[in-house]
């Protein structure tokens, strides 16, 4: 098979079951004039892919179901004409996707629509369509996205003026900078945050200020200056360059002044930069900022965002409830798992559930109930499952009067499953194993099977830059040595 048999059929698998049925439509209407053949073609493609047998796709086999016949070989004829309506049916394809898109895009409908009718002087037809335009923009919150529909739109009242001659007794020149101004000054905002979000998780990557510092005077003016989303994105930009507690408190303010002038998809990614800003200060021992990062999802929650496209994430409902607990809200952790439960896919529905009244069990320390939620539960993802073993460990441990090799072999299996673990990073792999090799010292100097001291684990473990209970094992040395 040719390559545009291929890219074909690899394009069809990407679509969902309701593209499928409106290519199918898209292709049978005479306006493209795609013809019976390529429809016909594009029909016995989709079965076959529906039975997720395409490997065993031939040539030969798909020109025999289109004419109703055996065919063992094709003629070269046979495959010169089958491979023309392949890729005529890429090309179609690559149209619905274009018209597709077109249509979820009001920006660039507008920018086609009146430079058609400008260019066919339909001025009756177009000052209806531009009056339209503005009443809708003036519910709408103002993103990125809209100062640019609010270019193009004064772009071509300009034009309009333009072709009949009022320019010259008034302009929207100052409207058409304004809008093309905010475009370009959030976009460059929201790529130089990218760029510092790259530079703390990527070492190879160094920002290039130079532009930055280029757009400040234009982000003094006051037209500029004052927009809540320029506001909101230098107090980010600050909090991810200097990280200082002054700067996190700015943000929170800007925040919870601006929420209601910011476009939803700015704010959860805000919210989630504060929370990933809490956790790096938790786990350099701020503990104030775990009563934080809780109030941050509080408003979260009040404002409707952590559900995502009518789901939430597993991820985000386990940093919750384990943030609950740790400050010791174990009502609004069940309150949350029930809220949000309903939101988890319906297949891992019941794991999610108990994975985190497990968690709730075991920090408050009902560590039997703890294990009798967790020990039977299957592998949702790898994240979960690391977790789910972190927490019967070290609620082993907690139980354990006396020294247990069964206990001992289910520590070494834990060390087992992150060393053979592909998928991890070298980093989590040190940080588990070092968390596990200092457990297992713990509980072996807990129950007097070793001449190890307690003060030696306890300074190798200070000295320890990845380890990923370090808090936890500190307080279980403490209890031991008091």
């Amino acid at each position: 098979m040719k390559k545009n048999g291929y890219l074909l059929l690899e394009l069809l698998q990407n679509f969902d079951k309701n593209e499928k049925k409106r290519f199918q439509k898209f292709v049978a209407a005479s306006f493209f004039g795609a013809g019976e053949a390529v429809a016909n073609l594009l029909d016995v493609l989709l079965k076959h892919l529906k039975k997720g047998k395409v490997e065993q796709l031939s040539l030969a086999l798909i020109y025999g179901e289109l004419f109703g016949i055996e065919v063992k070989h094709l003629t070269d004829l046979q495959h010169n004409w089958l491979y023309v309506k392949m890729s005529l049916l890429l090309k179609y394809a690559k149209q619905f996707l274009m018209i597709d898109y077109l249509l979820e895009k009001e920006t660039l409908q507008t920018e086609i629509i009146q430079e058609i009718l400008l260019s066919r002087k339909q001025h009756r037809l177009y000052q209806q369509f531009f009056k339209k335009q503005q009443r809708q923009s003036q519910e709408t919150i103002k993103s990125a996205e809209f100062y640019k529909q609010q270019y193009v739109l004064e772009s071509g009242a300009f034009q309009y003026a333009q072709q009949n001659g009022t320019l010259v007794k008034k302009n929207n020149s100052f409207e058409i900078k304004h809008s093309l101004g905010l475009y370009y000054l959030l976009h460059q905002l929201d790529f130089h945050l990218i760029e510092l979000s790259l530079e703390e998780f990527a070492a190879i990557h160094q920002t290039d200020n130079t532009i930055f510092e280029a757009i400040q005077p234009l982000l003094q003016l006051p037209q500029f200056a004052n927009h809540p989303l320029v506001k909101v994105y230098q107090s980010l930009i600050h909090l991810i360059s200097k990280k200082t507690d002054l700067a996190f408190a700015n943000l929170r303010a800007d925040l919870e002044t601006h929420h209601a002038e910011i476009p939803i998809d700015n704010l959860i990614n805000f919210y989630n930069t504060m929370s990933n800003f809490c956790i790096l200060q938790i786990r350099k021992g701020k503990a104030e900022y775990n009563r934080y990062q809780f109030d941050l999802y509080q408003s979260m929650d009040e404002k409707n965002l952590l559900i995502i496209e009518n789901q939430m994430l597993i991820g985000n409902l386990r940093n919750i409830v384990n943030l609950s607990c740790r400050v010791n809200e174990f009502d609004w952790a069940i309150n949350m798992l029930h809220k949000y439960e309903s939101f988890i896919p319906e297949n891992i529905r019941s794991a999610v559930k108990n994975f985190n009244l497990g968690t709730i069990a075991y920090y408050k320390k009902k560590y039997q109930q703890a294990i009798d939620y967790l020990f039977p539960l299957p592998t949702i993802n790898l994240s979960h499952d690391i977790n789910r073993r972190s927490i019967m460990i070290k609620s082993f441990y907690e139980l354990d009067s006396d020294y247990k090799e069964t206990t001992h072999t289910l520590f070494r299996s834990f060390e087992k499953y992150i060393r053979e673990h592909k998928s991890l990073t070298s980093k989590s792999k040190t940080s588990y194993k070092n968390f596990i090799r200092t457990l297992i010292n713990l509980y072996r100097i807990k129950h007097n099977v070793t001449k190890m001291q307690l003060e030696n684990v306890k300074q190798k473990l200070v000295v320890q830059k990845l380890n990923s209970n370090k808090s936890w094992l500190l307080e279980k040395i403490e209890e031991q040595d008091n």
